[in-house]
């Protein structure tokens, strides 16, 4: 009830509640509420886009190393002081790795030989590499970075401000549009390459222009809230067995599940442990795992039926 008055309260003449209510909801609940559904639009939307791009259910901004290698450019700012642009920096360094990594998965994919399996497995090592470097970084650094290095590495919502939300949301807003005007380009790469290739469309340059898209979104979204696993892999799928495989419903369907999961998912953080409260990251993992087990264990048994 208070969060109500709060929000009428600037429109309300003396207002109907104290001042620090007012700044706590309008400060601090509000924007890390926003940041949490715009934050879970752009990975769930990282995820469903690179599934179909590589034709990998198990294909993601996190299982391919995207959001480790976005972490460690952040990391490496903070570290080393490069911080004259502030949260600008970290936002650019964070892009150039994450659009690195998806450069080189993409030269990976083009290798003769390179299944989707392959680039999975070289994303993940990638993940583990960067994972590893970071750590060498933090191991070597004082207490202040690492401690600032660790909500890169784990995801949180802490530091979730207007400025957070107005950022990922210009994001969403520019590639968004890019991915439901393509929404029918990506339906015609489920049939394969070359059906794709037969019907004229650019499937390379496709592919790379989206996962660059997606690069920038990921690197946008993990320069403020760290590195958060699994929504990005266990939304899309939640969304399909909704939805169906048509990208002109599945795209907004995956972007609007991925909001809710990392909401629900923020507010367990928040309220689940009394007075602890939990990285963001730490709770889309517990919940993220079981369900993506059930999610494989329920493809396998649609497959046999």
């Amino acid at each position: 009830m208070d969060t109500l008055r709060a929000l009428l309260s600037p429109w309300v003449s003396g207002g109907l509640v104290s001042s620090q209510i007012e700044n706590v909801v309008w400060n601090i609940r509000l924007p890390r509420l926003g940041t949490a559904v715009t934050a879970g639009m752009g990975l769930a939307l990282g995820g469903v886009i690179l599934q179909t791009l590589l034709r990998n259910p198990m294909a993601s901004p996190f299982t391919l190393g995207l959001s480790s290698g976005a972490s460690l450019g952040a990391a490496l700012v903070i570290v080393f002081g490069f911080s004259a642009f502030g949260v600008y920096g970290i936002v650019a360094n964070a892009f150039i790795f994450a659009m690195g990594v998806s450069l080189l998965i993409l030269m990976i994919g083009q290798w003769k030989g390179a299944t989707p399996t392959s680039l999975i497995l070289a994303g993940i090592a990638l993940m583990y590499f960067f994972g590893a470097t970071t750590t060498l970084i933090v191991y070597f650094s004082d207490a202040y970075a690492t401690r600032e290095v660790m909500f890169w590495t784990v995801g949180s919502l802490s530091r979730a401000n207007w400025e957070s939300l107005a950022f990922i949301g210009i994001a969403l807003l520019l590639t968004l549009p890019v991915f439901l005007w393509r929404a029918n380009d990506l339906n015609r790469l489920l049939l394969g390459d070359d059906t794709a290739k037969s019907l004229g469309m650019a499937v390379e340059r496709l592919r790379i222009a989206l996962m660059l898209l997606v690069a920038f979104l990921v690197a946008v979204v993990v320069a403020f809230t760290g590195g958060i696993g699994f929504l990005g892999l266990v939304a899309p799928h939640l969304a399909r067995l909704l939805i169906g495989t048509d990208h002109r419903f599945l795209i907004p369907a995956t972007a609007l599940m991925g909001g809710l999961l990392l909401a629900l998912a923020d507010l367990v953080s928040l309220h689940a442990f009394g007075s602890v409260i939990l990285p963001v990251g730490v709770v889309t993992a517990f919940i993220g795992s079981p369900l993506f087990i059930y999610l494989i264990l329920r493809r396998r048994e649609g497959a046999a039926a």
